[in-house]
């Protein structure tokens, strides 16, 4: 048998798939508030951006419909005040004319003239490219030149006699400036939206994700066990209808867990939670190899005769319940008490390698319990237990009628555990030698005859098994004081290894 560690043998057999074990969240949450908030924001930002873009297209279609305007009086003005000085071909008149336009009109950055020989000349820090220059149109009327910067142009007419063509440059200074202050105001106002819608959808959706959380924060709890909740539920919406469901989901596992619980006091457990976790079992009758372990008070019927009810119930309960928590802690479970005895049953339902061995260990342990026990009749005589274990095949399947079924396993395997008990005097472990055999290191074995077994049609060889190391024995000794010393439910003992 291989030490035991203290540490995992105290850990619980869980009653349900995920008790014993915490469930958290795999990743930090993002409230959807916060979500919601981030979007919203992000979505006024992004209409606001939209928005300022077409404002702006317009604000710009109708600065250039002023400009125009009042470039066509500008411009029409200058080339009035030019004809003479260009029918004249006075060059110092027309640069004295044109600089006085330059210094009243401010919004002007420069003029060009294309005099009719087909010479150019430049008024202040601007040129226009050859082609261009080459191009102008000869109106009569003020026309916007197709460059980027804002170039209108006039073709100078005097008795219809061409004289020249002037192209007057404005500056784009104003609309810059006006796009400025528009793109000012429309970022105070991205702000302010922003702002105001987060903090708007922060509180709808804080109230509207209140609901969410709690069901989030409930389900992780009843995912780990816990059904005592009682959410609390206002409105008459969907989200108000979903925690009613849930708190009616709750209750209801609550109450499954509780009959769980309590049938798992008279039922096998494992069959309660198969039963419970899938709603349905499939439980055929079939053969398997089994460990089955008799325990009987050694003169039960003159003990009950000499004592209470209450006391006999009593000290058979008390007897009972270490009984059932060694048993546990090997892998085994309780199959039915019957009187003053127990019958406990290994390799059954759960698959085990070693279950021989462990349904002797827990044989050894019941009977180092009852002496540790140490409660004693009314004659004075200490109580006892013999202790029967055989190994063999079993019939596993439903036994009763069709309204009161008991899964059970029935056999020679059975009945011979029984009338092994029945050799011992009190406090031995009573098997055959075959069933010796399976048990593995570490036990001795003290032959007391071959007796026939009713039902058996072969003689066995019998004895008592003892275990013979130290190791062992300390081994045992710990299981009982765990069982003594925990102050436990019913499925809390567990074995950690192979024993």
């Amino acid at each position: 048998m291989n030490n035991i560690d203290s540490s995992s043998s105290e850990s619980s057999l869980p009653t349900s798939e995920n008790s014993g074990k915490e469930i958290k969240r795999l990743a930090p949450r993002i409230p959807i508030r916060w979500r919601w908030s981030v979007l919203v924001g992000f979505t006024v930002t992004i209409a606001i951006v939209v928005l300022f873009f077409i404002i702006l297209d317009i604000e710009h279609d109708a600065w250039l419909e002023h400009q125009a305007a009042q470039a066509e009086l500008q411009v029409d003005r200058l080339s009035d005040e030019l004809k003479l000085p260009l029918l004249s071909g006075s060059s110092t008149e027309t640069t004295i004319v044109v600089q006085g336009f330059l210094d009243k009109v401010p919004t002007v950055l420069g003029v060009v003239i294309r005099f009719h020989d087909g010479s150019v000349k430049s008024f202040g820090p601007v040129q226009l490219e050859g082609p261009v220059l080459k191009n102008l149109t000869r109106n009569s009327t003020v026309s916007r030149l197709p460059l980027k910067q804002l170039w209108y142009a006039k073709t100078a007419i005097y008795a219809k006699t061409v004289m020249g063509t002037i192209a007057v440059r404005f500056s784009g200074k104003q609309w810059k400036d006006i796009a400025g202050k528009l793109g000012q105001k429309f970022a105070l106002a991205a702000v302010f939206s922003v702002l105001f819608s987060g903090v708007l959808v922060f509180w709808i959706a804080g109230r509207m994700s209140r609901p969410i959380e709690m069901l989030s924060d409930a389900a992780l709890r009843v995912a780990n066990g816990d059904y005592d909740i009682d959410l609390p539920v206002h409105g008459n919406d969907e989200l108000a209808d979903a925690l009613s469901q849930f708190n009616v989901m709750a209750h209801e596992l609550a109450h499954k867990e509780e009959l769980r619980n309590v049938f798992g006091r008279y039922l096998n457990p494992k069959l309660i939670n198969d039963v419970f976790e899938s709603g349905d079992v499939k439980m055929q009758n079939h053969r398997q190899e089994v460990s089955v372990l008799f325990a009987d008070m050694v003169r039960f019927t003159s003990f009950s005769e000499s004592s209470e009810t209450e006391e006999v119930v009593r000290l058979l309960n008390k007897h009972f319940e270490v009984f059932h928590r060694v048993i546990t802690y090997y892998g085994g479970h309780v199959d039915k008490y019957i009187g003053d005895a127990v019958m406990a049953v290994f390799n059954h339902p759960v698959n085990e390698k070693h279950h021989v061995r462990h349904a002797a260990l827990a044989g050894l342990a019941m009977s180092m319990a009852c002496q540790k026990l140490g409660i004693k009749r009314p004659d004075g005589e200490p109580i006892s237990f013999r202790f029967g274990l055989d190994c063999g095949q079993a019939i596993v399947g439903n036994v009763g009628a069709a309204r009161r079924l008991e899964y059970t396993v029935i056999g020679d395997a059975v009945n011979v555990a029984s009338r092994m008990g029945n050799l011992g005097h009190g406090g031995e472990l009573v098997m055959s030698r075959k069933t010796f055999d399976l048990l593995g290191d570490g036990f001795d074995f003290q032959s007391i005859g071959v007796h026939r077994i009713k039902g058996i049609s072969k003689k066995l060889e019998t004895g008592y098994a003892a275990a013979s190391t130290p190791q062992l024995i300390k081994d045992i000794e710990y299981v009982v004081d765990l069982a003594f010393n925990l102050e436990l439910s019913d499925t809390t003992l567990s074995m950690s290894g192979d024993a």
